[in-house]
This record gives C-alpha cells, sequence and structure tokens, in this order.
C-alpha cells in the first residue's frame, strides 16, 4: 500500500468520524427533545384525568342541583297550599 493510498483512507477515517461525531450530537440533542416531549406529555395526561373528574363531578353537581331544585319546587308547592289552607280558614272565621 503506498502513502497516495494511506493518505485517501485516512481522510474517509477522518470524515466518518466527523460523521460520527455529528450523529452523537444530533442523537443527544433528540434524546432531550423527547425527553421534554415525554414530560409535555405526562402534564398533558395530568391535565386530562384532571379534567375529566371536574367534568364528572360537574355532572354530579348539576344532578344534585336538579334534585335541590325539585324538592324547593314541592316544599313551594306545599307553602303555597298551606297558605291558601290558612286565607281558607280565615274566610270563615
Amino acid at each position: 500500500m503506498d502513502y497516495q493510498q494511506l493518505d485517501v483512507l485516512e481522510e474517509k477515517v477522518k470524515k466518518l468520524l466527523s460523521a460520527m461525531k455529528a450523529l452523537k450530537s444530533e442523537n443527544e440533542h433528540l434524546l432531550k427533545k423527547n425527553e421534554e416531549s415525554e414530560r409535555a406529555i405526562h402534564k398533558l395526561r395530568q391535565d386530562l384525568e384532571r379534567w375529566s373528574r371536574s367534568e364528572e363531578e360537574t355532572g354530579a353537581l348539576q344532578e344534585q342541583i336538579k334534585m335541590l331544585k325539585k324538592e324547593r319546587d314541592e316544599v313551594k308547592e306545599k307553602i303555597e297550599r298551606l297558605i291558601s289552607h290558612l286565607e281558607e280558614l280565615e274566610a270563615k272565621i
């Protein structure tokens, strides 16, 4: 093997090393990006869980409100009947 071939081989090895360094650097960058993405996904999942619980709680509260309104209407009707009876009794006196 002559020196010219060794020089060509040396240049190829240098290029390969340079390419490997660039790939290693890019890989590190992509790993960091991946970690950031994983953290963002984790946070979004937590938010989704929290919102889902809030939605369920809202639904339960709406049901309670409906029940309370119904009870209020029933109490109102009873009071109106009592007032009516009292007025009838008062009219008889």
